[in-house]
């Protein structure tokens, strides 16, 4: 019995070369590259710069949706002061919210991958991805919690290999 030597078996599969697909089959992938348009072809390879630009929006969309409610928030402060102070006999007026805490938290739900056909009857392979994002608000003088939970699915297309 001969043991078995990893080395030398990777040496030897360095050497093979592969075979030469049958003609039909390379014939069969031509005419179905030919005749796809030519925005398909497009689509399918996504470049280096869109790939940077959706990671980017990845992590500013949560960034500008705390901006948003800062700046509103705030601007609900401001327009108050700006307002002559009512008569405190006649009205009792609470003061605006002051988040003291803020927590922005992103957790992901699920993933999986899904493999479906085009119209033209190209493959296209995706990768989903559920996550919940949850934002709270803190106002400790007040005792106050806002918490707002909202759920969102990313869907990111894959290339589809074929070989």
């Amino acid at each position: 019995m001969t043991e078995f030597d990893p080395e030398q078996f990777e040496t030897e599969l360095h050497t093979l070369r592969p075979s030469k697909p049958p003609e039909q089959v390379l014939e069969r992938i031509r005419t179905r590259v030919q005749a796809l348009p030519k925005t398909a072809s497009l689509l399918t390879r996504p470049g280096s710069q869109t790939l940077r630009w959706a990671w980017a929006v990845r992590w500013l969309v949560p960034a500008a949706a705390v901006g948003v409610l800062a700046l509103t928030l705030l601007s609900h402060h401001t327009t108050r002061q700006l307002q002559p102070a009512p008569n405190p006999a006649l009205t009792l007026v609470k003061p605006a919210l002051r988040a003291d805490k803020v927590e922005i938290d992103r957790q992901m739900v699920a993933d999986f991958d899904a493999v479906t056909e085009l119209p033209s009857g190209q493959p296209v392979r995706f990768r989903c991805e559920q996550w919940m994002d949850k934002v709270r608000l803190r106002d400790s003088r007040a005792g106050l919690v806002i918490e707002r939970t909202t759920p969102r699915v990313e869907i990111i297309p894959i290339r589809f290999e074929t070989y």
